[in-house]
């Protein structure tokens, strides 16, 4: 939910400089500072990471190429290129790099994973490092945490009041399986944070959580958090097979990505624990498909899994230049919209948003709450349409339909709406 940041002042004062740079003129602050001798290089990495905080981005990207060293930012969910350093100066950056992060500087042939704590002249920021060997050298990617953010509001992530109510409905229960879906960078672990903190807050006395993440991206207050650690052993399934030894209340387990651990967690909500987990799948409906395929049996299912929420996260219209279009007809019969009586809106692109029209994001979603019709249809393995098509009879809003009527409201464009949302359920 973070946004593109004003260009405050063009003059760099200090390498620990706070001031906001437009996009385009990272490059030549980099090279800058990259041709100032032995410090150049700290000073260069040093800058790069904390413009890319400065921006809200959630990424830094450093890819070589044949020519260049491409760094790049994700913004909003999008990367924006922002430098092409010269070829001369990869290995020096990728090595600064590794040193932050407590990395092997000299194993350049496999992957490397690690962390750089939170310092100031870097944004203040704890983050994590991932590098990859390619043909051209190794990739690294920064990934930026940000604890100081009050974003684990569940009444400001941008979902419907009706799916923040009934979240809260289910999560107050005392046992079940609550299961988020959606792709990589659609705001699961932000709502599970949200979800968890009204938990540990609003619920008399307070819970015993405990979470079983990968990696731990944001400490919480009275929650106890792990991390796995899959090569001494410690994996998701090991994990909660041990801490449901620990008399855990609420369960929070960061991917269910085997059968093995959706059995155990699916088995936990079903003994008087409240489970909270995440699968990949395209809709709330291709949950439960998901499921039987992995070979959990479909009476587990229809008597531990209480509801499922699908989400994406969707650009904002930048509030200083959106202005009124006519979407493509393209884009209005992939979503099947009609125009009579209403206004689209985009942004046009401006100084604020750096040309891009899009400020923030905010999130949409649909809440599958179980109920004994499509329990009956899980227990007799219904195609992912039938389930799906039970829920929307039950009353639950699509993700096209809460992102059109976002659209219809101009907080968003047709065609980001395109971008995010899922194919039609089959």
């Amino acid at each position: 939910m973070k946004r593109l940041r004003l260009f405050i002042n063009k003059k760099r004062e200090s390498p620990a400089s706070t001031d906001v740079m437009p996009l385009k003129d990272i490059q030549d602050e980099l090279i800058g500072h990259l041709g100032t001798g032995d410090t150049g290089t700290t000073e260069a990495v040093d800058a790069a990471i904390r413009q890319a905080v400065l921006h809200g981005a959630s990424d830094l990207h450093f890819e070589p190429w044949q020519d260049c060293l491409s760094l790049r930012y994700r913004v909003d969910g999008i990367l924006h290129e922002v430098a092409r350093i010269p070829k001369a100066y990869q290995e020096k950056i990728i090595a600064r790099i590794k040193i932050l992060a407590r990395l092997v500087v000299y194993q350049k042939d496999a992957p490397q994973d690690g962390r750089i704590d939170a310092d100031e002249a870097r944004g203040g920021r704890e983050m994590r490092v991932s590098t990859f060997p390619t043909v051209y050298g190794e990739k690294t990617v920064i990934r930026i945490f940000d604890s100081s953010r009050n974003v684990f509001e569940l009444d400001s992530l941008g979902f419907r009041p009706e799916v923040v109510a009934d979240l809260r409905e289910l999560i107050f229960r005392p046992q079940g399986t609550v299961l988020l879906t959606g792709p990589s960078s659609s705001g699961k672990t932000t709502t599970i944070y949200a979800l968890l903190r009204e938990l540990a807050a609003l619920r008399e006395p307070a819970p015993h959580i405990v979470t079983i993440e990968d990696p731990v991206e944001y400490r919480l207050g009275k929650i106890s958090q792990t991390q796995i650690n899959p090569h001494t052993g410690f994996t998701f399934e090991n994990a909660l097979r041990s801490v449901l030894r620990q008399d855990p209340e609420v369960i929070m387990v960061g991917e269910i990505r085997d059968a093995e651990t959706a059995r155990t967690a699916i088995q936990a909500g079903l003994t008087g624990h409240l489970v909270i987990s995440t699968i990949h799948s395209g809709t709330a409906a291709g949950v439960f498909t998901r499921l039987l395929d992995m070979g959990i049996e479909p009476f587990l299912i229809a008597s531990s899994v209480t509801g499922v929420l699908a989400q994406r996260l969707v650009r904002i219209n930048c509030s200083q230049c959106t202005a009124e279009y006519q979407p493509e007809a393209s884009v209005l019969a992939r979503l099947d919209v009609g125009t009579e009586g209403t206004a689209f809106r985009r942004g046009t692109g401006c100084d604020e948003c750096e040309g891009i029209g899009y400020r923030g994001r905010t999130a949409i979603g649909e809440l599958l709450v179980i109920n004994e019709e499509i329990a009956e249809l899980v227990l007799g393995r219904s195609r992912t349409r039938v389930l799906h098509d039970a829920a929307v009879r039950s009353g639950m809003v699509t993700l096209a339909e809460d992102g059109v009527e976002k659209a219809r409201l101009g907080v968003t464009a047709l065609e980001e709406l395109r971008r995010v949302l899922p194919p039609a359920v089959s």
